[in-house]
């Protein structure tokens, strides 16, 4: 199971090693992806290495396994909310098997957390296409912006082409994207999008009030979760640009969901609450993330027990919704329980 840390000057030697083996030679056509055909020489010299390590404002996290170095990921805060992303490094003998995510979500909790980033960016060689499309799935996006190589600095490699030049992806850090969805911070123009989802008597069925009956209400709702979350955890979900319904943490570590029922029975719950748990155990120091469920609802039930979640409690009379009692399940899983299934 990979560990991850920030680099210390005692990784030097070991961190040089990776970083070349990964990027440069014939090592690094062990890999899926690499620019062992378009540079030679060197990825980084040592000085630079170390001043990634030590320099305030920057971070270079590695993966461990044991006391092996397995990858890295170096990050800079650039100011106004904005960081850099560079030096994405696994084994070649070890890629393909989702270090590269996990680094990647870690760099972007680190930036978020400790640089106050909201957007990323990064460079990458504009011909390395099947490595732009794989950012591009962990929501990076292409921008109209290129910049030119450093073709006379050796530091950054020996060219075999004459043609070099970086393309500019950039990420907002203030959403998840997955595979069919997209979480987003509310705005006020979702009204209409939420009240359509919280005027359905089957999507209120198991939420803590009736069905709303005036625009007023959603909107009284919608306002209070815009004040709420400055925290990064708390999200609305689209799906193919139309919001379908939340997913988050109004007030962590317990999560709370509402789908539109148009689009229940697809897995899209699921999806979504994987996306914003692995976004609270990124971004806090929360040691569980808790839930409390009707015990007649028994879909949400499965849903969390399917992810790890166990049952910690019972209470009865908990939410008067209506004027009808309700009773509550609680359940809970563990950083550590997450994790294991994350990373199995």
């Amino acid at each position: 199971m990979s560990e991850f840390r920030p680099a210390t000057p005692d990784d030097l030697e070991a961190l040089d090693a990776l970083v070349h083996a990964a990027y440069r030679g014939d090592s690094a056509r062990r890999g899926w992806t690499h620019e062992a055909d378009l540079l030679d020489g060197s990825r980084i010299d040592r000085d630079s290495l170390r001043s990634a390590i030590t320099t305030t404002g920057q971070v270079v996290l590695v993966a461990t396994d044991g006391a092996a170095l397995t990858g890295c990921v170096h990050v800079t805060d650039r100011g106004a909310e904005l960081a850099y992303l560079g030096m994405l490094t696994v084994d070649p003998a070890l890629q393909d098997r989702g270090l590269g995510r996990r680094l990647i979500a870690a760099a972007e909790a680190h930036a978020f957390r400790h640089f106050h980033t909201r957007r990323m960016e990064m460079t990458v060689i504009v011909h390395r296409h099947e490595l732009i499309e794989w950012y591009q799935r962990r929501g990076y996006r292409l921008t109209s912006e290129t910049r030119p190589f450093p073709a006379t600095d050796p530091r950054f490699g020996l060219p075999k082409r004459d043609d070099l030049a970086f393309t500019v992806l950039e990420k907002p850090l203030d959403r998840i994207v997955t595979d069919r969805l997209v979480l987003r911070p509310a705005r006020p123009d979702d009204l209409d999008a939420l009240h359509a989802v919280f005027t359905r008597p089957e999507a209120m069925t198991w939420w803590s009030s009736p069905p709303h009956e005036t625009l007023d209400q959603t909107r009284a709702w919608l306002d209070s979760m815009i004040a709420h979350q400055h925290s990064g955890l708390d999200f609305l979900i689209e799906r193919d640009g139309q919001v379908i319904g939340k997913a988050g943490f109004f007030a962590a570590p317990d999560i709370g969901y509402i789908l539109h029922p148009d689009h229940w029975r697809l897995g899209l719950a699921r999806e979504a609450v994987v996306a914003v748990l692995a976004r609270l155990f990124a971004l806090t120091d929360h040691a569980e993330a808790t839930a409390d469920v009707d015990p007649d609802n028994a879909a949400s039930i499965r849903l969390l027990e399917s992810l790890g979640f166990r049952r910690t409690g019972f209470a009865e009379r908990t939410w008067n919704v209506g004027g009808e009692w309700k009773n509550s399940y609680f359940y809970a899983v563990s950083r550590e329980e997450w994790r294991w299934r994350t990373d199995a």
